[in-house]
């Protein structure tokens, strides 16, 4: 019996029907294609068992450790001690490092080097892809065109510029220009140096021991007035580096060719950059002013960029919107009297361009604040180059007030220091300067920020009269109209940088730097604070002219006293609101940092004035001398007079 026949027998069993639907006419596709649909539908039903899973297979691409990764520094400020045993970033006195980084993170520079046109034929400068510039000192810290790395001391400084020699020296022979500043400052600082340079040989494996590696050759340079060459030829000879550094003489002219000699190193350089076999080149630059030929510095960026040289610079803090600042200066020569002084010497501004209109008033009215980086001109030269400028104090690890008691000796009187992750993003603009105009100028508040800030110095009312005493009221009228004069003198100036200011509130938002943020909100908060407390002392002045009475009978003396309370117009309290709107938000979004110390300060002065009345027996008579009946005392008698050697002659501060 065939599978139809069986269909047919079981649909008359189980219906009843003598006659199905397979009987009869019905086609035998038709009944074979019912079968062949049922079967098929039986086997879909049928589970799968799940097929085995293949194992995973990963594969990690990971890119090779370099060499320099064996130098391990902690970014710490570093004092460097001649006894220290233990080396480097661990050294004594060390306190936490001012990292003002580059917002570029690599571990290499790809800088494309273009020959000039007038250099010489017979020489081919061939383009350079991978700069040892600036390696990473550790996973925080990505230091390509770095400009505020800090260091307590120069010596410090040096212990981390190793590990940029030993990246360097990872890739190919290497050859470092020591660029030395003459003047007289920086004498002490050389011999430390000179010191140190030893143990950093010695750790680099470059000393004459018989393991020794001649891979790093040195040159050393040193300017003043003039650029010399201390060591003719490069050498491999640490002693003989050492010796060159100590036997550079002490430069007394006051003039400082820094640009000049960092060309003058590159155009040394230039023959091991160009010659089989290639070498890296390192420019370390050691000084502490900004240099008298800053209009040298764009041309040594390039001529250093085209030969592929990056710039480190050891040098100091820039003062926050200044160009000049005190140094303490301690005579290091017996030959002078050695008793302190203090000097003028330029160590900024950090932009190049103005962008902080000065407002003399409180407590930092006449103080310098560092401003988180380095003098504009020399770190945009490292920023250019993929170098490092190193910003060296002894007080940066400071978080609170230097006295002139702590100040290190030949440390610039900087009294605010800042955290260097809180200035990281307030770095400046590294740009050209035609690109820095093109970028201001698209801007109205920016354009009027820079042209506020390039006047003169805001000078608030100097001591003011707040005393009225009341002998009649004719004489009170004479005093009140002579106080008045004082603001009417100021008012113009101060009303004049106002509107300026206020003709860029319209592009304030579209601002997106922090930095130009912080500045703009910064200066017209200080403006309008200003010529809210001139314009109510004046208001209130003449408010006090139309008439006033005590109210306590005894009273015969009316005195001004600062109020948080501005009530003198609603015109006046308008802008003192928004003064005081403008500060809140500099002390608010950008704490820690120099323009919320200066808006802090400014926001702790009352902006108004208010009128107390009290007794000086203003009609009484005057009192009569002091004792010892008139008499003048007498200076003493020396009767031993001290028989005392000629005086020393002291230094001139003009020439250091």
């Amino acid at each position: 019996m065939n599978l139809l026949d069986r269909a047919r027998l079981w649909w008359r069993d189980f219906l009843g029907d003598e006659e199905g639907p397979l009987d009869g006419d019905t086609p035998a596709w038709a009944v074979s294609l019912a079968i062949h649909v049922v079967v098929l539908l039986g086997l879909a039903l049928c589970g799968l068992g799940e097929p085995p899973r293949p194992a995973r297979s990963v594969t990690v691409i990971e890119a090779p450790l370099a060499a320099e990764e064996d130098v391990q520094l902690e970014p710490q400020e570093i004092v460097a001690a001649d006894e220290a045993e233990t080396p480097g970033a661990e050294s004594e006195q060390s306190d936490a490092v001012a990292q003002a980084i580059a917002p570029t993170l690599a571990d290499i520079s790809v800088v494309p080097v273009e020959a000039e046109p007038d250099l010489a034929s017979d020489i081919a400068v061939e383009p350079i892809d991978q700069l040892p510039t600036a390696q990473a000192i550790d996973a925080t810290v990505a230091v390509k065109g770095s400009i505020g790395l800090g260091a307590t001391g120069a010596a410090g400084a040096v212990d981390l510029l190793s590990a940029e020699i030993a990246a360097s020296l990872a890739q190919r022979a290497t050859v470092v220009c020591w660029v030395f500043d003459q003047s007289v400052s920086l004498s002490a600082q050389r011999r430390q140096i000179a010191a140190r340079l030893d143990r950093v040989f010695d750790e680099l494996g470059v000393n004459r021991s018989s393991a020794r590696r001649p891979e790093l050759t040195n040159l050393v340079l040193a300017f003043g007035q003039n650029v010399s060459l201390v060591t003719h030829k490069a050498t491999d000879d640490v002693q003989e580096v050492t010796r060159a550094i100590e036997s550079i003489p002490v430069d007394d002219s006051g003039a400082e060719m820094t640009f000049t000699a960092i060309h003058r190193a590159a155009e040394a350089g230039r023959i091991f950059r160009t010659s089989a076999p290639k070498k890296n080149v390192m420019i370390i630059v050691f000084t502490d002013e900004v240099g008298n030929d800053q209009d040298k510095a764009d041309e040594t960026a390039k001529y250093c960029g085209m030969l592929g040289i990056p710039v480190y610079v050891v040098g100091v803090p820039a003062p926050f919107g200044l160009a000049e600042v005190r140094m303490k200066y301690v005579e290091f020569d017996p030959k002078f009297e050695q008793e302190e002084q203090w000097a003028v010497i330029e160590q900024g501004p950090e932009t190049f361009f103005p962008e902080v209109v000065r407002v003399r008033s409180g407590r930092f009215a006449d103080d310098a604040i560092d401003s988180g980086f380095g003098p504009f001109s020399l770190s945009k030269l490292c920023a250019d180059t993929g170098g490092i400028y190193f910003r060296v104090h002894a007080n940066s690890g400071a978080r609170g007030r230097v006295t002139n008691e702590m100040l290190s000796p030949m440390s610039s009187q900087l009294r605010y220091f800042f955290d260097p992750d809180a200035m990281r993003a307030y770095q400046p603009d590294y740009v050209s300067q035609a690109k820095l105009k093109q970028e201001i100028a698209a801007n109205r508040a920016k354009q009027v920020l820079v042209e506020a800030a390039r006047k003169s110095v805001v000078e608030p009312m100097e001591s003011p009269e707040t005393t009225f005493p009341r002998k009649d009221e004719g004489s009170l009228k004479v005093l009140l109209g002579e106080a008045q004069k004082t603001a009417a003198r100021l008012q113009p100036k101060i009303d004049a940088l106002y509107e300026l200011l206020k003709g860029g509130l319209a592009d304030r938002d579209k601002i997106r730097e922090k930095r130009w943020q912080a500045g703009y909100d910064l200066s017209l908060g200080r403006v309008l604070a200003v010529k809210v407390r001139t314009d109510a002392y004046n208001l209130m002045l003449a408010q006090a002219g139309l008439g006033m009475s005590f109210k306590n009978p005894k009273s015969d003396t009316w005195r001004l006293v600062p109020s948080d309370q501005v009530k003198v117009g609603s015109a006046t309290e308008k802008l003192a609101k928004q003064a005081t709107e403008l500060l809140t938000r500099v002390v608010d979004e950008h704490p820690g940092t120099p323009w919320a110390l200066l808006a802090a300060e400014e926001l702790r002065m009352p902006l108004g004035y208010e009128w107390t009345e009290t007794f000086t027996d203003a009609n009484g008579a005057k009192g009569m001398a002091g004792g010892n009946n008139g008499n003048v005392p007498t200076a003493r008698a020396d009767d031993k007079k001290k028989m005392l050697g000629p005086p020393k002659p002291k230094r001139d501060l003009k020439r250091l």
